[in-house]
């Protein structure tokens, strides 16, 4: 008995018994136990190469068609990310339900349209406000134009924050804008708050968050954690141009419908 381990790469092995040398007892020489399984404890010659081969091969030549399948459809997934993400936010609604709410205000009876509250003090705030925020709702909502951005636009000869008080009180909207350096600044939380108080005082949806960075939970104040984790609108800004449309979109939305439920935009 001459056990031969058997596999494809003994095909050679094969055309040369039965061409040049004439191999003497061929059922006795059997193939052994760490062979392809079909031929364990068999004769040799049961090796049928273009059988058990052609289907191996078949196999491995599958790999890098898959592996550059798997690298084509990547590239598309992520190239699309935001259309799939926003389709995929559309499919959550439908599933799990939200509680749409058509604003019946009228901006007109308000003295202020927008009140954007941001922190004053860093300039990649101020920078943001000025080049994206400022020119969109001058694009987007010409009809709002009595609009206080930041503490420059409160009211005069009144103290500061009763002033942050009567502008959010007579406001139709009231954007917040967190970033980083906003969340540990002591004044800028008091202003959030203020606006948090009258959405609970009036139960009406008119506070809307961005977020022009991820901020770390341990960063977060609890107070925005908790306002937040109720299902109160926030949108996450993002460098993507895509997702700065789907941006634009959601926060222009929030001025005639009111969704309750977290995460508008998904985050990249």
């Amino acid at each position: 008995m001459n056990p031969i381990n058997c596999n494809c790469d003994l095909k050679w092995l094969i055309d040369w018994l039965n061409k040049p040398i004439s191999l003497l007892e061929k059922e006795k020489t059997i193939c052994s136990s760490a062979s392809l399984e079909p031929l364990r404890e068999k004769p040799l010659f049961n090796f049928d190469r273009n059988e058990l081969c052609i289907m191996n091969n078949g196999l491995f030549s599958l790999i890098p068609l898959a592996s550059i399948s798997l690298v084509v459809i990547s590239v598309l997934l992520y190239h699309y990310r935001w259309q799939l993400r926003y389709k995929l936010f559309l499919f959550k609604l439908a599933v799990l339900g939200y509680k749409e709410m058509r604003d019946a205000r009228d901006h007109n009876d308000y003295e202020f349209d927008v009140n954007i509250i941001f922190y004053d003090d860093d300039e990649d705030d101020e920078e943001w406000i000025r080049e994206h925020l400022r020119p969109a709702l001058e694009e987007r909502l010409p009809q709002f134009h009595r609009n206080v951005f930041g503490d420059e636009d409160l009211v005069l000869g009144m103290h500061y924050l009763d002033s942050v008080d009567y502008v959010v009180s007579h406001s139709y909207k009231t954007i917040i804008v967190l970033s980083r350096a906003a969340v540990h600044d002591h004044w800028f939380i008091l202003k959030f708050w203020t606006a948090v108080d009258h959405v609970s005082d009036t139960l009406a949806e008119f506070v809307v968050v961005l977020f022009l960075e991820d901020i770390p939970d341990d960063e977060m104040p609890f107070l925005a954690r908790l306002y937040l984790s109720d299902g109160r609108p926030y949108i996450h800004w993002t460098e993507n141009v895509r997702g700065q449309q789907y941006f634009w979109d959601e926060l222009i939305k929030n001025f005639t419908i009111n969704l309750r439920t977290n995460d508008l935009i998904p985050n990249e």
